[in-house]
Parts: structure tokens; C-alpha cells; sequence
């Protein structure tokens, strides 16, 4: 009799894995795309008129922002400050308070006035959530609670210093799987984990991570309604996402829901997706609050976005519905053999021009005074960021010069003010660039 209990048992928990609560409909377009997708000829502005009852928020006409990672985040969290311990204490409130405090205080010196903090990095939250368990990176353990709110104190400290706060997820990657089983089954993920059938479809396993398939309504609910629940809560003045789209070309991640959907190609298949839940993203962050922004920064080269992210930016750059603003990561000097520096931005220039959408650039702090190793055997583009100087000054000086200009943001907070990153060549070049920001 206790063999026959337990075995129900199990049977029961099982089968609840397996059957997940229906949420909330997002209103996102089919899966085939076939949502109207409506062009734009007015220029957007940085300040729309604010929807009474809602949150105001706070988002500059040009913007000098900052990436601030869950690896810096890491370090304030921890009063051992290093990312990559075993060992992990918690600052105190009144610690992490100070802590962060002094973080835009050194963003306000080089008068930066927008920050991109990383709120969602592994499928985990920065912040109270119903739909993923509190982050590992805050108290060293998935799921456990915090004594206070992280996210409540870096917006009150943003705001104080009217800087403008956007929230940093990454949608698809969630844990890496030495921690997957470690997520409770009160979170859809952790649910779909146990489950036979969702494990490997719904969420997928690629190189020591897991990742959400875009390529199922569920899915998409899960992702849009985890931006919901932030700009609906929270204060934040945007919700932001980077360029970590599919994790392979290979087919084998989605290839059983792929060939359900009789698509034309694979490509097309996870493009149609990626448009699917982007746009979903975008209109769940207008739900929760209809004056917040929505903006991605995706990588600089269109053919990798398109053809090994399957992400299409110029869909997003061209169109209302996807993104209030674009930041494409031009991490390249000025002769880089594939993606130079001019040629990129000018692109992108172009793909904004009368579009709704607002264009920055992002610039890469980290590559001064180092050999760039992606950039060809030339040494004059292979060797340009450890052999010129000014090479951002120079990079900002230029993006200016464009109609299309609303901003500048850099990668990332170490590398502009932690000593152990900031050498002299990147202290050379951040005197050269201060007269251009200010």
C-alpha cells in the first residue's frame, strides 16, 4: 500500500510538471508572422505625452549610457565584491545602497546620464517576481530571498541623480545546467524541467546552458509576461535586450517543432519567432506601463544578425512595434577589414532614417589598448586599438555628425571606473572623450 502511494504520488507530481497554468493573453502576433506591420515616417522624440496614472519616466534626448553586467552586479551584491567566488555575503541594504550609490556617482562625473543594468541575466530575477526565482548573484543561491529589494534601491538612487534606469533581460538564455534542477517548480521553467516533454522543446540545452524555444506560444507568454510584471511594478524607465537571440544554427535545437510547422525554411522559422517574441516584449512593456521605452541593442554586422541569430534588425529598425530605440554594438576600430567603424554606423543610420525608432551606438571601452584578434592579419586594423589614440573621441565625434544620432553608450561599467580593468591607455582615452560628452 505504501509502494502504490508512493508511486501515485510521483505519478502526480509529474503530470503537474507537465500541465502549466494558461497566462494571460499577450496579444502577440501569430506565429506566422502574418500580424500588420505598420512603416512610420515621423521622426520619433524623446519625451512622448505621459499616460495619467502611469509612472512619468524619465529618458533623455541624448543619451550617454552605461552597461552595467550582472558580473558588475556581482560585485556589489558580494562584500567580496569578485565575480566567479564560491563563496558569496550578502551586503547589507545599507551596503548596497552605498555601493551602487557610488557607481552613478562615477557614471554623473563622466556625465552619463542612462544606465542598462542587468535585472534578468539567467532566467532569474534582480528583483520580486512572480515568473522566475530570485537570483543567485544577490544571496549565492537560486530562489533565495533577499532581506531587501535590490531593484527598489537602484531606482530610487537612479532617479535621485536623474539618471535614467533601463532594465537589462536576456530572454531566451535562462540557467546553466549545473543549476537547472535547482529551479523550483513554482516557476514555469523549473515545471518544464521536470517535465519529460517540455524538457529539450520548450526549453533546450546547447554548450553547458539552457535556453527558452521561442518557437511556442507558452514560451512567449512566459517572456512577455516577465516584462509585464517590471514596467507594471516598478519605476523603471525601459526594458532592454541585447543581441543573445538563438544560441546555434544548428537545427537539431528546434528541429521537432520546426518540422510540425511545415515553414519554409529553418531560417525563416526562427526569424518569424524572434519577430514574434520581440514584438510581444515591446507591447507587454507598454501593458504594464504605456510611457515606458522598449530597446535592443543587437550585434553591428545585419548578415550575422539575420543569418546566425536570426534576429531581424531591420525589421525592428524600420518599423513601429518592436522597439522604441536600437544600440548596435559597433565594437570595431575605424579599419576593421569586415566591419569597419564608418561604413557600420552609416549603415544603420540609413536603416533608421525616417523611422519611429531612435538610434545610439554602442562603443566598445574594453578594446583600447589591446590586439584585436577578430580583425584580420593586417596590423592596421588588427593592431589599431593598442597602436592609435582617440580612437572613441573620434568614434563619437563622427556618430554626431549624423541625423540620426540620439546617443553614445559604452561597454562597459568596469572598464570605465573599476581600477582593476581601467589602464593608462583607457584613462588617455577617457580624458579625450569627456570634452565630447559634456
Amino acid at each position: 500500500m505504501k509502494k502504490l502511494t508512493t508511486l501515485l504520488l510521483t505519478a502526480a507530481i509529474a503530470l503537474s510538471a507537465c500541465t502549466s497554468p494558461t497566462p494571460a493573453p499577450t496579444d502577440e502576433p501569430t506565429p506566422d508572422g502574418s500580424a500588420p506591420l505598420i512603416m512610420q515616417t515621423t521622426p520619433a522624440t524623446a519625451n512622448t505625452t505621459p499616460n495619467a496614472g502611469f509612472y512619468r519616466t524619465l529618458n533623455h534626448d541624448e543619451v550617454v549610457g552605461v552597461w552595467i553586467s550582472f558580473i558588475e552586479l556581482t560585485g556589489i551584491f558580494s562584500q567580496g565584491r569578485t565575480y566567479g567566488r564560491n563563496s558569496h555575503v550578502q551586503q547589507t541594504e545599507a551596503q548596497f545602497r552605498a555601493a551602487f550609490a557610488e557607481v552613478l556617482d562615477n557614471c554623473v562625473s563622466l556625465g552619463i546620464n542612462t544606465v542598462y543594468v542587468h535585472l534578468r541575466p539567467f532566467g532569474d530575477a534582480v528583483y520580486e517576481s512572480e515568473h522566475f526565482p530570485w537570483s543567485k548573484f544577490i544571496t549565492g543561491d537560486i530562489g533565495r530571498v533577499p532581506t531587501f529589494d535590490p531593484l527598489e534601491i537602484m531606482l530610487e538612487e537612479s532617479h535621485a541623480r536623474e539618471i535614467s534606469f533601463h532594465g537589462w533581460l536576456n530572454p531566451m538564455r535562462i540557467q546553466h545546467s549545473a543549476d537547472m534542477a535547482l529551479v523550483s517548480q513554482d516557476y514555469l521553467i523549473g515545471q518544464w524541467y521536470a517535465c519529460d516533454e517540455k524538457r529539450g522543446t520548450y526549453i533546450v540545452e546547447h554548450q553547458g546552458n539552457w535556453y527558452l524555444n521561442p518557437a511556442y506560444e507558452e514560451v512567449r507568454e512566459l517572456i512577455a509576461n516577465g516584462v509585464r510584471e517590471i514596467t507594471e511594478r516598478y519605476n523603471v524607465d525601459a526594458i532592454h535586450i541585447d543581441d543573445y537571440f538563438y544560441p546555434t544554427v544548428d537545427s537539431s535545437f528546434d528541429e521537432a517543432v520546426f518540422t510540425d510547422s511545415q515553414a519554409a525554411s529553418l531560417a525563416d522559422f526562427r526569424r518569424t519567432n524572434v519577430n514574434a517574441m520581440v514584438r510581444s516584449m515591446h507591447d507587454s512593456a507598454k501593458r504594464g506601463n504605456p510611457n515606458a521605452l522598449f530597446g535592443i541593442s543587437p550585434a553591428a554586422g545585419l548578415s550575422s544578425n539575420r543569418d546566425k541569430l536570426f534576429a531581424d534588425v531591420e525589421l525592428w529598425a524600420q518599423n513601429a512595434g518592436f522597439a522604441d530605440y536600437i544600440i548596435p554594438q559597433i565594437y570595431f576600430g575605424f579599419n576593421h577589414p569586415t566591419l569597419p567603424f564608418v561604413e557600420t554606423a552609416q549603415k544603420w543610420a540609413a536603416l533608421t532614417a525616417n523611422s519611429p525608432v531612435k538610434l545610439m551606438f554602442g562603443l566598445s571601452v574594453y578594446k583600447i589598448g589591446t590586439e584585436d584578434t577578430n580583425a584580420g592579419s593586417d596590423p592596421a586594423s588588427r593592431l589599431e586599438w593598442r597602436n592609435e589614440t582617440e580612437i572613441l573621441r573620434r568614434q563619437i565625434e563622427f556618430v554626431q555628425t549624423l541625423p540620426e544620432y540620439s546617443g553614445v553608450v559604452f561597454f562597459s561599467y568596469n572598464f570605465l571606473f573599476n581600477k582593476g580593468h581601467v589602464t593608462p591607455a583607457i584613462e588617455a582615452e577617457i580624458a579625450a572623450m569627456a570634452g565630447v560628452l559634456n
